[in-house]
């Protein structure tokens, strides 16, 4: 059966190249032109089975500039072509790679195709690059189609032979092919000798609308407590309503220092509706207040326990959710498990 996959090509390493100073974004008819096998089309020919559809988000960028803006134009894009394709491929930058994977993800409700992100940590251009198997393992998932696998109607990270879920990523290596994990969460699937889809993991299509919502707050913060650290400056922005949400790491199980201070902050959010959004600072695990008396300050109907979701998808999600709903809305939509990405 055939398939018809739409790739979406943002930058980011897989298409960088040298300019004396450093590296900087290329085009795809850079890429194109320099690789003899993607240029005589020996690598998608081989995929024969497949209709692709290639696009470029202009201007490409260093993922590092990406912000929610570019996140709408990427899901408005896959939201035009939704009806017409299969699925999704997007070459995207490693460093904000997480992040644009979650925002995304809450971005689409009742998705029902899939929707891989992927990139490389050596660009095309180089001869040991990662770029090519990454690339190639992502058109096999977008593709299912054509291969006989199961579907997978998430969006999804695809990096060094795993697939994991889009809002349960980090990026873990700077340099290790194996640049990304999924803390809490196993992989959706092992792309091997054999692609091993994990079932019983995959969130399930309902046959809905697709539906869409674009708008991120940008009044939000991501906080790491640490010793000393005097949380008196987000009191003064809470107060002035410069800030609706917060992302607070704490320590472990979600543990504060024991101080005026903090609780100063909780009350002023609890005047201003602001939320705080906590989490843990370890990468493995959850957060359970009240389990120490230190967490105590924090049972409050404005803190939310942020269970056992990432730092990226806990900023991502805590901007969604202000960007589209009112504030009676965020703390009941906050506690839910809106895409999988806790438990």
């Amino acid at each position: 059966m055939r398939s018809k996959v739409y790739i979406l090509y943002t930058g980011g390493t897989f298409g960088m190249k040298s300019n004396g100073q450093g590296l900087e974004p290329s085009s795809w008819d850079e890429i194109i032109e320099y690789l003899p096998a993607i240029s005589h089309q020996t690598f998608f020919n081989y995929f024969s089975e497949i209709d692709f559809t290639f696009e470029t988000l202009k201007p490409v960028i260093d993922s590092s500039d990406v912000t929610p803006s570019q996140w709408g134009r990427i899901a408005n894009k896959v939201y035009d072509h939704y009806n017409s394709h299969d699925g999704f491929v997007i070459i995207h930058g490693t460093d904000t790679m997480a992040y644009s994977a979650s925002a995304i993800s809450f971005m689409f409700e009742n998705l029902s195709k899939p929707v891989v992100f992927t990139g490389a940590q050596l660009p095309i251009f180089h001869p040991r690059t990662d770029g090519i198997i990454n690339l190639s393992n992502a058109i096999y998932i977008a593709g299912y189609k054509s291969f006989g696998t199961d579907k997978i109607p998430e969006v999804c990270i695809c990096f060094n032979d795993d697939m994991l879920r889009g809002n349960r990523s980090v990026k873990t290596s700077t340099n290790d092919f194996e640049g990304f994990s999924s803390p809490n969460y196993d992989n959706l699937a092992n792309l091997e000798q054999r692609i091993l889809v994990n079932n019983h993991l995959i969130y399930k299509d309902n046959n809905k609308k697709l539906l869409l919502k674009t708008e991120f707050s940008d009044k939000v913060v991501n906080v790491t407590v640490f010793p000393g650290y005097d949380p008196s400056i987000l009191t003064n922005l809470v107060n002035e309503e410069k800030l609706k949400g917060i992302v607070l790491k704490t320590y472990g199980a979600g543990n504060l220092p024991d101080s005026e201070n903090w609780a100063e902050l909780v009350k002023a959010c609890e005047v201003k509706n602001t939320i705080i959004l906590a989490t843990t600072q370890c990468p493995n695990g959850r957060i359970e207040l009240g389990q120490y008396a230190s967490s105590k300050m924090l049972k409050s109907p404005i803190v939310i326990d942020g269970k056992d979701i990432t730092s990226e998808a806990a900023l991502t999600k805590l901007m969604w959710v202000i960007g589209n709903y009112s504030f009676p809305e965020r703390c009941t939509i906050l506690t839910k498990n809106l895409r999988g990405e806790i438990t």
